[in-house]
């Protein structure tokens, strides 16, 4: 099998942010995504196995899960209301870490913006996170794959994730993803970004 760099095939096909009427759709084959990745066994097993965490390795599997992930998808997707549901009943602890590789270079970076302290944090692999904490690193996890559509590369969307925008008021986007709110914000620019517009 070839070796894929992940810095530079994902979104090779460079969809552009569907129209509105397509969004929902386009939003949830992400959220399909994402959702199995949080699942994975083999970055699973790294969360338990490693004694001292680095998001930085981290960050390195999530993306070749993701690349992976995007050359097999074949337009499957789950509804909305299944995505709901699956928040409410508790995505996976793990995504916690997984989401958190995606933007920050550390835990202590990441943890003041789900809201918990680093002991809770460890006290979730291997189980449920809250609803909140599960919407935050789903939409973190959807946003970062719709920005590598756009940008063509994993590492090129995470930069521009971390990077203060013009567009957005000086604002970082990954800042913004707190909150649905600014989550619209970031898709919205992504979606000029894929139709030419200014970064």
């Amino acid at each position: 099998m070839t070796e894929v760099n992940p810095n530079v095939l994902f979104g090779a096909r460079r969809r552009a942010l569907a129209g509105s009427s397509h969004f929902s759709e386009f939003k949830s084959s992400f959220d399909t995504m994402v959702l199995e990745l949080f699942r994975s066994k083999p970055i699973k097993k790294l969360l338990r196995d490693q004694s001292k965490l680095s998001l930085e390795l981290l960050w390195e599997r999530t993306a070749r899960a993701l690349i992976d992930m995007d050359i097999a998808r074949k337009g499957v997707s789950i509804g909305s209301l299944e995505i709901h549901r699956r928040i409410v009943k508790g995505l996976p602890g793990e995504a916690l870490f997984i989401s958190s590789s995606m933007l920050f270079d550390s835990m202590h970076e990441a943890l003041p913006f789900f809201d918990v302290s680093s002991k809770t944090a460890r006290t979730r692999i291997g189980e449920q996170l809250t609803a909140n904490e599960g919407e935050i690193a789903l939409r973190i996890g959807r946003v970062l794959a719709m920005a590598g559509e756009v940008f063509g590369s994993l590492d090129q969307a995470r930069t521009y994730l971390r990077t203060p925008n013009f567009a957005l008021g000086g604002a970082v986007p990954r800042d913004l993803l707190k909150t649905a709110e600014g989550e619209q914000l970031v898709v919205s620019e992504l979606q000029a970004q894929s139709e030419g517009g200014p970064v």
